[in-house]
């Protein structure tokens, strides 16, 4: 009893330290020797010990593994995304005479007097699986109910239920068919009140078949 009050006090004066730079959720978890600089956490969001996150939205039920670095990045509901993983790996200018950083960043070198570096957000939607080690590059886009394997390289965007591998990260097949993808597609489950994803949670925790889908169409309509 005395613990559980103890760990809400001290989570709520980690949360109380976070909250000077980010918006963030009464409802989230935030890992040791986490790094959050405008960032928003939404409900149930979970980051893992020692990630890092710099102008980064973090969905619903959204979990991020521990030591990944992201940054300029939305991302949507549900996602998993495993350890050491970098989102929007900030590549070097390679038509410049240098492919240093000193002339447009600040603190190597002092060359410059302000940073002169432009961004281009990642989003990833909903119900991403990005697994341990991968890399994705800026400005792409991963779709819905996708798969990044481990290790991969993202430099293209990704379709919908797609499952890439490899590096550069390549399509080896899809998660289900055409037809169900455009239907499930359509139904949007991740918007769904969780109280009725947890009554009917056998949907999400079985193996998905067509039996399934009439039914979470029913859920859905």
């Amino acid at each position: 009893m005395i613990k559980n009050i103890l760990r809400k006090i001290l989570f709520h004066f980690k949360l109380s330290k976070y909250k000077k730079r980010n918006k963030l959720n009464a409802v989230c978890t935030i890992g040791e020797n986490v790094s959050l600089d405008n960032c928003i956490l939404n409900y149930h969001s979970r980051i893992a010990a020692n990630a890092t996150l710099q102008n980064v939205e973090v969905g619903e039920y959204t979990a991020i593994g521990r030591y990944s670095k992201i940054v300029y990045t939305i991302i949507g509901k549900y996602c998993a995304i495993s350890w050491d993983t970098t989102i929007n790996a900030i590549s070097h200018p390679y038509n410049h005479l240098s492919i240093s950083a000193f002339p447009y960043v600040p603190y190597v070198g002092n060359f410059v007097s302000e940073r002169k570096q432009t961004h281009q957000n990642v989003i990833i939607k909903n119900d991403v699986w990005i697994g341990a080690n991968s890399v994705i590059m800026p400005g792409i886009t991963i779709g819905n109910g996708a798969i990044i394997g481990a290790g991969a390289v993202v430099t293209k965007d990704v379709p919908d239920y797609a499952i890439v591998v490899g590096v550069p990260a390549k399509i080896i097949k899809y998660r289900f068919s055409k037809d169900i993808i455009d239907r499930l597609l359509e139904l949007n489950w991740w918007d769904l009140d969780h109280r009725i994803i947890k009554e009917n949670i056998d949907i999400w925790g079985d193996e998905f078949d067509s039996d399934s889908l009439k039914r979470l169409e029913e859920i859905c309509k």
